[in-house]
């Protein structure tokens, strides 16, 4: 039997720190988008478009799993369609007592209609205090820039590629993911919402190192810093997150475990442990990517022993047919965690956030007693 049931885990106050913006639509929402925008997808009903999208079976690798990003992101390419998903995004986690959403995007996927850069972050930045104003939800925005150059599904992309054809590929990425952190800089001064930077797209073969003039950007201007890595390559690439870019959190983070036994980086993983930083967890993605071979072989388990900090995530909402709840659920069956254990979770979630110190702190004294009461009482 579960320690706790389905519906106290919906009652309770989560966090959600590393949810995509793009995989986290309603199906209803991308086939009413495309109707209205005239917008041809490969299938015109929710269950066959559902069959497209969810990843129900899992994939071959991260690669294959993130193909399915193109089908949203057809929509997803004007302001309107931009608040709309933003808003609707938050209105979902709000109804299952999510507290504090950071949802992240790559504003540089969103450039078909011609939009301005910056009306694409405050596009967003509309729907999620729109919700805020009627739900009982905080919400922050982690911009990403991307590790490879999407000139196939960014018209943007695609007339940099053609203009500037004497750069590489690698080298118009890099300019890319600069110009992102410089914006994302500037409007973090005037929209407090915007609380972070990451990178993201396929992560073996685009180490984070080769962006350290993006995240030197983001040092600067005193943005914090997540990093999509440990995923699909190995502890490597989570070093150079701390090391090279200064990452304040690690979205996914799942091969770290492979440092503890190694004798050149056992140190990396007590480094997690002693200087508290936080490793995002995403389950059921993590096993659809092929990142773990199941969910009984993630090494989650391995970290609460080992006392890192870890916060449960859901990634993508609708790829991955998930919720904070769902997560929770699938974490307590699977390795029949107690109590004590799953409180700490979800205070660590609440500690990890990228909220200003007050803020911060606000919010887990009116947590806190509620979780406590929940979860600890005899």
């Amino acid at each position: 039997m579960p320690i706790v049931n389905r519906e106290l885990i919906e009652k309770l106050p989560k966090t959600d720190l590393h949810c995509h913006l793009d995989g986290s639509m309603r199906v209803s929402t991308i086939l009413s988008l495309a109707e209205s925008y005239k917008i041809r997808l490969p299938a015109d009903n929710e269950d066959d478009l559902k069959k497209i999208i969810v990843m129900e079976k899992g994939c071959s690798s991260l690669v294959d799993y993130l193909k399915v990003f193109d089908v949203t992101l057809l929509v997803l390419q004007t302001d309107e369609a931009l608040e709309r998903a933003a808003f609707e995004l938050a209105e979902d986690a709000a109804k299952e007592n999510v507290r504090y959403l950071e949802v992240r995007f790559a504003p540089i996927l969103h450039t078909n209609s011609l939009l301005p850069f910056e009306k694409i972050f405050e596009s967003v930045i509309s729907g999620l205090v729109r919700a805020e104003k009627r739900y009982k939800i905080k919400t922050g925005l982690l911009v990403c820039g991307m590790r490879n150059f999407p000139y196939e599904i960014s018209h943007m992309a695609r007339r940099l590629h053609d203009r500037l054809y004497t750069f590489t590929d690698k080298e118009l990425s890099l300019q890319l993911a600069l110009h992102t952190a410089k914006v994302t800089t500037k409007l973090s001064q005037q929209y407090p919402t915007i609380v972070g930077f990451d990178i993201a797209g396929p992560e073996n073969g685009y180490p984070a190192k080769d962006f350290y003039e993006a995240f030197q950007e983001i040092i600067n201007g005193h943005v914090s810093i997540t990093i999509h890595a440990g995923e699909a390559y190995g502890p490597e690439s989570i070093e150079q997150a701390v090391k090279y870019c200064h990452a304040h959190r690690i979205g996914h983070g799942t091969r770290l475990i492979e440092a503890k036994d190694d004798s050149k980086l056992r140190t990396l993983y007590t480094y997690f442990k002693d200087k508290r930083i936080p490793i995002e967890i995403c389950l059921t993605s993590n096993v659809q990517t092929g990142t773990v071979p199941s969910l009984e072989k993630h090494p989650i388990k391995n970290f609460l022993e080992d006392k890192l900090r870890c916060t449960i995530c859901t990634d993508n909402r609708l790829v991955s047919n998930t919720t904070v709840t769902d997560e929770y659920m699938r974490l307590i069956e699977t390795f029949n965690i107690s109590k004590e254990e799953l409180y700490k979770l979800i205070i660590y979630g609440f500690e990890s956030t990228f909220l200003p110190y007050e803020e911060k702190e606000a919010i887990l004294n009116e947590v806190e007693p509620i979780l406590k009461r929940e979860l600890l009482a005899k």
